[in-house]
């Protein structure tokens, strides 16, 4: 059976920390693991961001319903659907995504954990080290061909650990890595994973 894992943000739908950052008018959140690949590093300045501007996580989840995926993403799932399984891969959050999620049609997502107290983010805990490899290993280990698709440096962990991998990336990430086939659409990826 062939299992496509595919990255969230920036892949299938807006990256939720920048889209916080525009609407809370806080700069700090506007980086993403393409522009600072250590996940502690960047999670670090985050949860300072947050901290210093006191935002209530009851008026964050009401912001985060008002999020849509890109257009054209929940199709591109659906016409998967008959030829591979589909799980969200993803350096997000449980408590951020889950609206996103059921927009693009409930797939099942892996992703890391918020810690909430007294409605205030106070910190994070990672699913695990290396987690988007590690779930393609796991994968791997129960005969599943995998297939991986994501847009950013933090991607590259799972890809190189599948059976065939794809970016929707900006052009410094295609470059790094001219080894992954790129796309630029779904359409046109879906042509070429029906094929």
């Amino acid at each position: 059976m062939k299992i496509l894992c595919t990255d969230l943000e920036g892949t299938l739908a807006p990256e939720i920390w920048q889209e916080i950052g525009r609407n809370y008018n806080i700069p700090e959140l506007s980086s993403t693991t393409r522009e600072i690949p250590d996940f502690e590093d960047l999670m670090n300045m985050r949860m300072e961001a947050l901290q210093n501007n006191a935002i209530k996580y009851s008026d964050l989840k009401d912001f985060l319903k008002t999020i849509d995926p890109y257009q054209g993403a929940k199709e591109f799932l659906n016409s998967l659907k008959d030829r591979y399984q589909i799980v969200i891969v993803s350096d997000t959050f449980y408590e951020l995504a889950l609206p996103l999620i059921e927009k693009l049609g409930d797939y099942p997502i892996l992703c890391h954990h918020l810690n909430i107290k007294d409605d205030y983010i106070e910190s994070y805990s990672k699913r695990q080290n290396e987690p988007k490899r590690n779930v393609v290993k796991g994968f791997k280990s129960m005969n599943y061909e995998c297939f991986c698709m994501g847009d950013s440096y933090n991607d590259i962990q799972m890809i190189d650990e599948s059976n065939g991998a794809f970016i929707f990336a900006p052009k410094e990430i295609k470059n790094s890595r001219p080894d992954i086939l790129s796309f630029d659409s779904y359409n046109d990826l879906k042509n070429y994973l029906l094929k």
